[in-house]
């Protein structure tokens, strides 16, 4: 059972902004861990490039927590008596901002990868995937050519860059790789 139903409106604003804070503060369990590992092995490839995935993943989880408190701020089961809704906005913008945070460490930790090892495969798809969270299209096209570049049946990266070109409004270009990305896959329906 989400402990969030049993809660009232107010106390799941607390309880949500408290996890957000969280998240902020240490990246969660998986980053602490990680961290913790590197502080051991400090050059360990695969634990920089986990500590990646894992701040990509914080991140996402702070942008989903912002947009459900967002959407129960907005609800009219709450009352803010101190806040009108048109003044909330600012306010979560620079919650969702705050989640930028993890997104960067996270392409940090990835830049640390290829400092130890240049061509460590799968990093540059992994990049445009962040950039593509902080809506960086031009930067995520560029990581994800790369990434076909370095391996032209990657499936991922076909898929993502689709995707993108989606995003950016270039619909040809997006059939293309996401037609790539679908043959990659030997037909099976793209996710």
């Amino acid at each position: 059972m989400d402990i969030f139903n049993t809660l009232t409106p107010e106390a799941l604003v607390d309880a949500i902004a408290k996890q957000m804070q969280q998240l902020i503060a240490t990246g969660g369990d998986d980053v602490v861990r990680l961290r913790k590992e590197l502080e051991k092995t400090p050059n360990d490839i695969e634990t920089w490039f986990n500590l990646g995935l894992a701040l990509n993943q914080a991140g996402l989880q702070y942008e989903d927590l912002a947009v459900r408190l967002a959407e129960l701020r907005f609800s009219p089961d709450f009352q803010d008596e101190n806040m009108m809704p048109e003044e909330e906005m600012p306010l979560l913008k620079v919650e969702v901002s705050e989640g930028n945070v993890l997104y960067t460490e996270a392409l940090q930790a990835f830049d640390h990868v290829l400092e130890l090892d240049p061509d460590y495969y799968g990093v540059a798809c992994q990049k445009g995937v962040v950039y593509g969270n902080l809506q960086d299209y031009e930067n995520a096209e560029k990581c994800y050519l790369k990434a076909l570049q370095d391996d032209e049946e990657d499936f991922s990266a076909a898929y993502y860059l689709g995707l993108t070109y989606r995003d950016m409004g270039k619909d040809d270009l997006a059939d293309k790789y996401l037609q790539l990305a679908d043959q990659l896959n030997d037909g099976e329906p793209l996710a």
